[in-house]
């Protein structure tokens, strides 16, 4: 059966940063010897000149559609990240990597052809068929999605961070934002059955993606945190992945009213956290009494190793000084 509900948007964050050139320092190799990043990097403007020349800026997360990627079942076609890949190394930059999974960037066929039980929502005003990701089917693809994408980046040394696709409402932050839990329960939701498919689903990508380190982004789900912090603690508990995988918090605001409790798994957390910023600095009400420098303090207070400004904050200047003082410390965290 299907379910149509409405989601409320929350914000989809990607940007980046601009300024004078300079090459990127040495990127951090963990004890593991698995190289991780560390520092700024832009969230999005891969071919964006005041992004890539920016001496702060140490690299830019790409992303695209799954759906893009691989429009007809088992015919890839990468050229939409390769493009991106491409002036991204022409500037001597590192990246990451974010394919969209869910509903927004999930094939049509997985749905069509395959048979994926999904959900209706509305995405943005937009309407989008979201594949269940604790079935066994789903699971099996994307587990493929994973080991075509590794056989063409895995050996890539400019990549240096994998986020982890979810069957979520934007394909790779972890929410569900607007979802009516008694609609999606009907649709077989349940947190253990959640919490299973998603660790599945990572650890298959982090045995493709093998000499990566990845990377889970976190939201409350029906108001609670119990999905994220068993996801993420489960990950980094289990010794076959060596401490590769950590946790992602796309929602950094310096502000601690919105998913608190969440904020406090994450300043539990043992392992690596990587953030997104949540705004523009010039969307003020976004941040506490308008103050951006509040999200570097608390990147801090949680120890995250790595953040993404938005790519506003690369045609400013304003924010040079906390972005050269977040990359010294980010360089001195712990090595896992």
């Amino acid at each position: 059966m299907k379910y149509l509900l409405l989601i409320i948007a929350f914000p989809f964050l990607f940007s980046c940063k601009k300024n004078s050139g300079g090459t990127s320092p040495a990127p951090v190799t963990s004890v593991s010897g698995v190289t991780k990043p560390s520092g700024v990097f832009s969230s999005a403007g891969a071919t964006s000149a005041t992004v890539l020349n920016n001496s702060n800026n140490r690299g830019v997360l790409i992303r695209a559609f799954w759906k893009d990627i691989e429009a007809t079942e088992g015919s890839f076609n990468f050229t939409v990240l390769d493009n991106q890949i491409n002036a991204i190394k022409s500037k001597n930059k590192k990246y990451s990597l974010a394919i969209l999974a869910g509903g927004i960037g999930s094939p049509g066929w997985l749905i069509s052809q395959k048979n994926v039980p999904y959900f209706d929502y509305l995405f943005q005003g937009q309407p989008y068929k979201l594949p269940l990701i604790w079935n066994d089917t789903a699971l099996i693809y994307l587990g493929k999605l994973a080991d075509k994408l590794a056989e063409r980046y895995n050996n890539d040394t400019s990549l240096l961070l994998v986020y982890i696709p979810q069957m979520t409402a934007n394909g790779v932050e972890g929410h569900l934002n607007g979802f009516n839990q008694t609609g999606f329960t009907n649709a077989g939701y349940t947190e253990t059955k959640w919490i299973n498919a998603s660790v599945q689903n990572a650890k298959r990508f982090a045995t493709a993606f093998s000499k990566k380190a990845l990377a889970f982004e976190v939201h409350d789900l029906f108001n609670s945190s119990t999905p994220a912090s068993a996801v993420i603690n489960s990950l980094w508990a289990d010794n076959t992945l060596d401490h590769r995988v950590g946790a992602a918090m796309w929602w950094i605001s310096g502000g601690t009213t919105y998913q608190s409790g969440l904020i406090t798994v994450l300043k539990n957390f043992p392992g690596d956290i990587y953030c997104q910023v949540i705004d523009r600095s010039d969307n003020t009400t976004s941040f506490p009494a308008g103050d951006y420098t509040k999200v570097f303090e608390q990147a801090k207070l949680i120890r995250a190793r790595y953040i993404e400004p938005w790519d506003y904050e690369f045609s400013i200047t304003t924010w040079n000084n906390n972005f050269t003082d977040f990359n010294t410390y980010a360089d001195t965290l712990k090595k896992y």
